[in-house]
Formats: C-alpha cells, sequence, structure tokens
C-alpha cells in the first residue's frame, strides 16, 4: 500500500475501508471484518470521526451478512452517535435504515418500522427523494411482514410515485412487488 510507504494513515484507512467493501463483495467477511477493524482503529488514531463512523456501519453491514445481528445493530448504534456528535443528519438516516433493515432481517418488525420511518423523516427533510424512495420501500417490506397488505400497497404507491418522479429502479420490478403483495392479500382473506 502506498499509503502505508508514504505514512499517510487517513489514506492507508481509507484504502482498508476500499479493500474490506471488496472482499464485501468477493464473499470473504472475515478479510472484510479484519480491514474495516484496521480502518476504524486508524480512523480513532488520527481523530476522523466520520470515517470511524462509516467503519462501524461498514462492520455492521459484514455482521448483517454473516447473521450476526445484534453485533450488527450495536455497530450501527455507534454509527448514528458519531453521526449525530458530528450532525451528519444523512448519517443518521443511513444509520436508522441500516438498523431498520438488521431489526427485519430478525422479525422484529414494528422496530424496524420505527426505525425506517425516522429514515423516512430525515429523507423528506433533506429533500433526498432517493433515500425517501428507499425508506417507503423498506416501510412496504415490513408492513408486508406483518401481513398489513393494506398499508404495504401504499408504501408501494408512494414509491412508485418517486420511482416515476426521479427515474429510479423500473416500474416493472415495482409491479411485481405489488403483484406478489396483492396476490398475498387475497390469499389472506380468502382464508379468513
Amino acid at each position: 500500500m502506498i499509503a502505508k510507504e508514504v505514512n499517510d494513515r487517513a489514506g492507508e484507512g481509507e484504502a482498508y475501508c476500499d479493500l474490506g467493501n471488496a472482499y464485501v463483495s468477493c464473499g470473504n467477511f472475515q478479510k472484510a471484518i479484519e480491514c474495516h477493524n484496521e480502518d476504524l482503529v486508524i480512523a480513532k488514531e488520527v481523530g476522523n470521526k466520520e470515517r470511524e463512523g462509516q467503519a462501524y456501519c461498514n462492520l455492521g453491514i459484514v455482521c448483517c451478512k454473516i447473521g450476526k445481528l445484534e453485533e450488527a445493530i450495536e455497530y450501527f448504534k455507534k454509527c448514528l452517535l458519531i453521526a449525530k456528535e458530528v450532525s451528519d443528519v444523512a448519517g443518521e438516516g443511513v444509520a436508522y435504515c441500516n438498523i431498520g433493515n438488521a431489526y427485519h432481517i430478525q422479525g422484529k418488525f414494528k422496530e424496524a418500522i420505527e426505525h425506517h420511518n425516522k429514515c423516512l423523516l430525515i429523507a423528506k427533510d433533506m429533500g433526498d427523494r432517493a433515500r425517501e424512495s428507499q425508506a417507503y420501500c423498506n416501510l412496504r417490506n415490513d408492513y408486508h411482514s406483518l401481513s398489513n397488505f393494506q398499508e404495504a400497497i401504499e408504501y408501494h404507491k408512494k414509491d412508485l410515485a418517486i420511482a416515476r418522479e426521479i427515474a429510479i429502479g423500473s416500474e416493472k420490478e415495482w409491479f411485481i412487488a405489488i403483484s406478489e403483495t396483492f396476490t398475498k392479500a387475497s390469499v389472506t382473506s380468502k382464508k379468513l
């Protein structure tokens, strides 16, 4: 690593972050954890709170991928605290989203909804339509998992409106997702 050779500790931390992300892409999660931990150590050493928060976020993502959800949530909460400390509102939104996603994976849908709603509020306040769309998508999934299909459909509609507005995703993907919700809603209502 060139950053290491020229004693650029901050650059070295960034390189470890990038390397960790590459290892995640390759499915080598142990190496990814090692790299993100190195990034974290260096971020603390050089006093870069933003980078420290990002390292916690990356560690949380890896923990989610390997099923260590409680550990992931703790990392995401550390990321959230740092985002608040440095007034990184967008970072707060990302942390809330990640915490909500981890709760969703655990089947704790009410906690997921709570955190996804916080992400949604931040996205709206910032005027970040792409993040708002993502929050609606997450909320749709949360309510779908609770078999609250009417609420899920409402979030589908909000997500589609933004997708059309800013041209993210594809309408085909949206229609597939909503048709699955309608199908499950129909099956559930027939069973009742």
